[in-house]
C-alpha cells in the first residue's frame, strides 16, 4: 500500500504505472467545483494517461447533496442532470427483468416537463446520470478529445486544408438556417446526445436557440457550474477545446454530409469501395462509417465498458445519498490489435475468414453499446439482437443498500 499526499489526477499524470483496479472515493458530487475536489477531472486523468490495465476495474463513489445541505449545488445538479439525460434515446426503467425504457423525447416530454420530473425524482435520475456520464466519458468524450488535429496520427485519417469550412460544417449541425437546413442535433438528438447537452450548457453553441435549455442565460451560477463541468472533462482543462475536439470528431466520423472533403488520401481510397457489396452483410450492412470508427479506435485505443458486468449501489452516509459505480473497462485488444491498419484494411478484409472473425468480434463489442451509445458502431450487428444469447447488454438495476 502506498500513501501519497497528492491529487490523484496529478499522480496519474507523472506515474507510468497501470493498475488493475482504481477506487475513487470522492464523497463529493459529480462534478464538484471545490478546489482540490474536482471529481470529474481525476477520472479524465485516468483515461487520458491510460492508468488502468487493458482489462481493469474503475470504482467511483460520489454524493448527492440535498437542498438542506447545499441548495445552490443541488439546483445546479438538477439542471445538469435534466440537460444530460433529455436527449438520450433510452433511460432506465428500474425493472429487474429489463432495465430499459424509451427516453424523454420519445415519451413526449417538453423541456420544462422533463426538468420538473427530474427535479421531483432527482435521486433516481442522478444515479442514471452518473453511469451514463462515466460511460460517455470513457467510450466517446475522452477518446475524441485526445485525438487532436495537431497529432501526426490524426493526419493519417483526415486532411484539414481549410478549418473555416470544417467549423461551418460542424456549426450547421447545431442550428437550423433561414431555409430550415441543418439542425441535425435537434432533429436526431438521439444520435448526437452529447452534442445536444453541450448546446444546452454552453453559450457559444447555444446561441439562444429555444430548441435547447436556456438556464445558462438566466442563472450565472449554473453557467459557471456548467463550464467547470466541461473543463474537467477536457484533457487540457479548456472547455472550448473539448467542445471543438469532440464536435469535429462527431462530424468527421459520421456520414451523409460533407465529411469526405476532409479525408486523407488513404481514407478517400477506402471511401471509393462499395463495402456493402464487398463484405458479407449478415444482419446489418457493413458501411463506411463503421470502417472509420474502428480505424479511429485502433489509433486512439479507448476503453470500452462491459455493461453486463457493471454493478451499482446506492446507500446513505448519515443524511447524504451516496452512489457507487463499478465499471469493467476493456481496451478490446482482441479486436484492434488483430484487425488490419488503415493502408492494409481493404486487402485484409478481402480474406473471407478474417472478415467473418472481424464482424463477429465487432458485433460482440457493439452489443454492449447498443442501448447506450449511438455515436459509434451503429448498425454493426452480425446476429440479430432478437436471437437467444445475442441480445443487447443492459445495465442491472442499481441496488439500494439499507
Amino acid at each position: 500500500i502506498k500513501l501519497i499526499k497528492a491529487n490523484v489526477g496529478d499522480f496519474f499524470e507523472v506515474s507510468p504505472q497501470k493498475f488493475d483496479l482504481i477506487y475513487l472515493d470522492f464523497c463529493g458530487p459529480l462534478p464538484s467545483k471545490k478546489a482540490g475536489q474536482k471529481t470529474l477531472k481525476a477520472i479524465t486523468s485516468i483515461l487520458k494517461y491510460h492508468a488502468l490495465s487493458p482489462l481493469g476495474v474503475m470504482i467511483t463513489n460520489v454524493s448527492l447533496p440535498s437542498k438542506e445541505q447545499n441548495a445552490n449545488e443541488h439546483k445546479n445538479i438538477v439542471n445538469l442532470v435534466a440537460s444530460y439525460l433529455y436527449p438520450k434515446s433510452t433511460l432506465e426503467s428500474n425493472n429487474p427483468e429489463w432495465n430499459c425504457t424509451d427516453g424523454a423525447i420519445s415519451e413526449g416530454y417538453s423541456l420544462d416537463e422533463w426538468h420538473k420530473k427530474v427535479e421531483c425524482e432527482i435521486e433516481d435520475f442522478y444515479g442514471q446520470y452518473i453511469t451514463r456520464l462515466l460511460v460517455d466519458l470513457i467510450s466517446v468524450i475522452s477518446p475524441y478529445d485526445n485525438f487532436t488535429s495537431s497529432h501526426s496520427l490524426y493526419k493519417n485519417m483526415f486532411k484539414i486544408s481549410n478549418y473555416n469550412d470544417l467549423t461551418k460544417s460542424v456549426n450547421d449541425l447545431f442550428h437550423f438556417d433561414s431555409n430550415g437546413n441543418g439542425g441535425d442535433i435537434i432533429v436526431d438528438s438521439g444520435l448526437f446526445p452529447i452534442l445536444w447537452t453541450i448546446a444546452s450548457i454552453d453559450k457559444k453553441y447555444n446561441n439562444k436557440d429555444k430548441n435547447y435549455y436556456q438556464d445558462i442565460y438566466c442563472d450565472d451560477d449554473f453557467n459557471d457550474y456548467a463550464q467547470s463541468f466541461l473543463s474537467q472533462m477536457s484533457a487540457n482543462g479548456n472547455a472550448h477545446d473539448l467542445i471543438k475536439n469532440i464536435s469535429n470528431m462527431h462530424f468527421l466520423l459520421n456520414e451523409g454530409r460533407t465529411e469526405n472533403n476532409f479525408y486523407s488520401d488513404s481514407l478517400r481510397n477506402l471511401n471509393k469501395i462499395n463495402w456493402y457489396q464487398k463484405v458479407y452483410p449478415f444482419c446489418d450492412l457493413f458501411l463506411f462509417h463503421q470502417i472509420k470508427e474502428v480505424l479511429f479506435r485502433q489509433l486512439s485505443v479507448p476503453y470500452h465498458v462491459n455493461m453486463e458486468k457493471t454493478l451499482r449501489w446506492k446507500y446513505k452516509a448519515k443524511d447524504t445519498n451516496m452512489y457507487m459505480d463499478m465499471l469493467v473497462l476493456d481496451e478490446c485488444r482482441y479486436l484492434y490489435d488483430w484487425m488490419p491498419s488503415l493502408d492494409m484494411f481493404y486487402s485484409g478484409m478481402m480474406d473471407i475468414e478474417r472478415q467473418f472473425s472481424f464482424r463477429f468480434i465487432l458485433d460482440a463489442v457493439a452489443k454492449h453499446r447498443m442501448v447506450y451509445n449511438n455515436e459509434f458502431f451503429y448498425g454493426t450487428a452480425s446476429v440479430s439482437k432478437f436471437e437467444t444469447d445475442y441480445v443487447e447488454k443492459v445495465l442491472s438495476v442499481r441496488k439500494n443498500i439499507i
